[in-house]
């Protein structure tokens, strides 16, 4: 199963399960996906972070915080160990993302596009992470 936040045209968003992204796109071609709130049929996916599985379930608050010194450590090293083991494909980001998601290159590179394209992206079925560029002052 996969989750995705959705979006209407009157900027309702929603959420919606689907047992594959393969199968998300068929039912939005067929018109099968609609806002449960003005039930317009001109639904796209919002960009959101995946949600990564861990080994051990831990129980947190459904909100929890950390210290803006912690998640700038965090952030710096992120964006530390992109920049040294991924490639940087610049404005290129959503070809080579096209040619990762039919397994003609690995998913091993970042780089930069607009919002239209990541949201075509998405709307292709092609997963996406934003990751918040952090420098050091």
């Amino acid at each position: 199963m996969i989750k995705y936040k959705l979006r209407c045209q009157c900027q309702h968003e929603f959420e919606g399960w689907f047992p594959s992204s393969k199968e998300y796109t068929r039912q939005k071609k067929m018109g099968m996906v609609q806002c449960p709130m003005c039930d317009s049929k001109e639904v796209d996916k919002a960009i959101m972070a995946p949600n990564v599985k861990r080994s051990a379930p831990r129980k947190l608050p459904d909100d929890y915080m950390v210290m803006g010194e912690s998640a700038e450590n965090i952030l710096r090293k992120l964006n530390k160990k992109i920049k040294k083991d991924f490639q940087n494909v610049g404005k290129n980001f959503a070809k080579e993302a096209r040619k990762a998601a039919k397994g003609k290159r690995d998913q091993k590179f970042y780089g930069t596009t607009t919002k239209e394209e990541a949201n075509k992206l998405l709307n292709e079925g092609i997963d996406l992470f934003a990751v918040p560029d952090y420098k050091d002052n």
